[in-house]
């Protein structure tokens, strides 16, 4: 016999259930990107002594900056407003929010609500650390996903949460709409465009059953072989037949119905790439469907790749779509970011003409181990390919196999500031370097400053920017003369820059160290095919021989007789610089090795 749930609104109690909800957030767009807001409603009466605060911000898997939200006290049917100024003098939320003049609470100057756009927040129970409500999903960066808020809002639908897991279905997302907009920007108040205090709390008894995750529509990487289905049941008690109220029948794909007791994860295996469907509705003890139905499904896809032979094709790839590259690419660097995330360069010759090209890896799910060298091969790159700030990148979905090492250094693409500024797209993400620029200092820096640009002038006198992207330069000494400077070209929104690894890609330029202070100095012969050299002077006395790439790392030194020969057969083909000294005198030259 069908159960009927209606009319249960009549016989509810209208005593307060006492929770709190979030029902609105938004990352406003006034100056510096102001101010950030949270409105939560207090269904009932809420003892906010009792809840905090937690955020995860950008690619972050774990809950931090933890705010205890006594200072709100008790709240009882009323919505309360958590805002972040981020020190704006011209107090941003009073002037977009004149209506709130209670119930609000100020974290300037705290991590609590210093959002983006694409991070999440949840409330807690403080003593438990029982999770009441959440915005956003856990461990996700919300950067293109259909919840960010970015310069927008978003709002919960009537009738629904908390939500401890998030229900993207219960909401409502406006990314980008507060953008221009503002008291300050054009006059239009946020409050005029979001609407606040417009939730109405759900008095349903009606049992129901969602789907919290997967969400509806959502895609996983190639290498995804198993999916955990949560759910959420309301006024309803899940239970083996006759020991409440009914159960769960759940379908997946094509395969038979499988009754459910309990409502734990249903736990998908043995996955394959395509589109897959689960079904789950609610039934009575006798197995039949409630009345009015109590069902939900959701989609979810596991993606393929695209197989490309290089990086040429790699970057010819649609964003959001899975690739992987059959060919050998090459690292020329990379960094490990203070969360540990892998920030990596890769480079072939894919591009015509035998030219090359380059991707940024951007491990943001930590899925790499290995630990290659500078300029190894590397096989078997898997990932999505993704787009940040102009730049493209890849995130890896496994780990990608060391197929070489011991490699030559590759030799960068000598190329001026006004190529780069002009053709920046032609170099992105490959090794270029540009020779007899000056680094402008107009802060005086002793040495390089993390994550600070700074003007590289070329001999043209076109700037275009040295951004210290790297750990390795951070720290060390800036030079005040003319410099050949090698790096990584990026770019950040349409600014050109590029990226020196540390200061050994940052050298003296070739022309001003060449210097003869020796009489009668031969260094000989240059170029050099048979791996031997020979220097000589009119002094017959011994001299110290130093030998620099061109990048300026030492590779040989040795004190050596006139005239005696030198081998050098273990110097890779490129350009060097050859240092001797004699008797306090020193003299500089370029050496060419075949």
């Amino acid at each position: 016999m069908k159960k009927i749930y209606l009319l249960f609104t009549l016989l509810m109690s209208l005593a307060s259930v006492g929770q709190p909800i979030i029902t609105m957030i938004a990352d406003g767009d006034e100056s510096g990107g102001t101010p950030e807001v949270l409105e939560i409603y207090a269904k009932g009466t809420v003892d906010f002594t009792q809840y905090s605060l937690q955020n995860q911000t950008n690619s972050n898997t774990s809950w931090g900056n933890t705010y205890d939200l006594s200072p709100l006290g008790t709240i009882t049917d009323a919505f309360v407003y958590i805002y972040n100024n981020k020190q704006n003098a011209n107090d941003p939320f009073a002037a977009n929010f004149p209506s709130v003049t209670t119930n609000k609470l100020d974290v300037t100057g705290l991590n609590i609500l210093n959002l983006n756009g694409d991070d999440r927040i949840r409330i807690i129970e403080t003593a438990s650390t029982t999770v009441i409500d959440t915005y956003g999903v856990d461990g996700e960066d919300g950067t293109g996903k259909t919840w960010e808020y970015k310069d927008g809002y978003s709002k919960r639908n009537n009738g629904t949460g908390p939500d401890a897991v998030f229900v993207p279905a219960n909401w409502e997302f406006h990314n980008g709409a507060l953008d221009g907009h503002g008291a300050v920007q054009d006059g239009t108040k946020y409050e005029d465009i979001i609407g606040i205090g417009t939730y109405t709390p759900s008095t349903s008894a009606v049992p129901s059953i969602a789907i919290t995750s997967p969400a509806d529509g959502r895609n996983y990487n190639p290498e995804t072989t198993q999916v955990s289905v949560s759910l959420s049941v309301t006024n309803f008690n899940v239970a083996q037949p006759s020991n409440g109220d009914g159960y769960i029948i759940y379908e997946f794909d094509n395969d038979a119905p499988v009754n459910k007791y309990d409502t734990n994860d249903i736990v998908l295996t043995g996955l394959t790439p395509g589109v897959h469907l689960i079904k789950v509705q609610l039934v009575d003890n006798a197995g039949a469907p409630l009345n009015p139905p109590a069902t939900a499904q959701a989609e979810f896809t596991i993606k393929s790749y695209t197989v490309v032979a290089n990086l040429t094709e790699l970057r010819a790839g649609t964003i959001g779509d899975y690739y992987s590259v059959t060919g050998e690419v090459f690292v020329i660097g990379g960094q490990q970011t203070n969360n540990g995330t892998l920030q990596a360069f890769l480079q072939d010759n894919s591009a015509p003409g035998n030219e090359p090209a380059g991707i940024m890896v951007f491990d943001k799910d930590h899925v790499v181990t290995i630990s290659p060298n500078l300029y190894d091969g590397l096989t078997n790159v898997k990932g999505m390919l993704s787009e940040f700030k102009g730049v493209l990148q890849i995130f890896p979905t496994i780990d990608p196999s060391i197929n070489s090492t011991g490699n030559a250094p590759i030799d960068p693409q000598v190329i001026t500031t006004t190529e780069l500024n002009d053709h920046g797209e032609n170099y992105e993400s490959e090794l270029i370097k540009i020779e007899n620029g000056t680094i402008q200092n107009p802060d005086t820096d002793a040495n390089f400053v993390q994550n600070k640009n700074y003007n590289f002038d070329g001999p043209s006198g076109v700037a275009t920017v040295l951004r210290v992207f790297f750990h390795d330069l951070a720290g060390q000494p800036i030079p005040n003369s003319s410099v050949d400077a090698t790096g990584i070209a990026g770019e950040y929104n349409g600014t050109r820059q590029f990226y020196p690894r540390d200061i050994n890609d940052i050298v003296a330029h070739a022309a001003a160290v060449s210097q003869n202070n020796i009489e009668g100095l031969n260094i000989y012969p240059n170029p050099v095919n048979d791996g031997n050299i020979y220097i000589s002077s009119d002094n017959p006395i011994a001299k110290k021989v130093i030998i620099y790439s061109i990048t300026g790392k030492q590779v040989f030194s040795r004190e050596v007789e006139n005239g005696q020969a030198i081998s050098i057969r273990n110097l890779k083909t490129g350009l060097y610089l050859v240092k001797v000294i004699e008797d306090h005198k020193t003299a500089v030259q370029k050496l060419m090795v075949k």
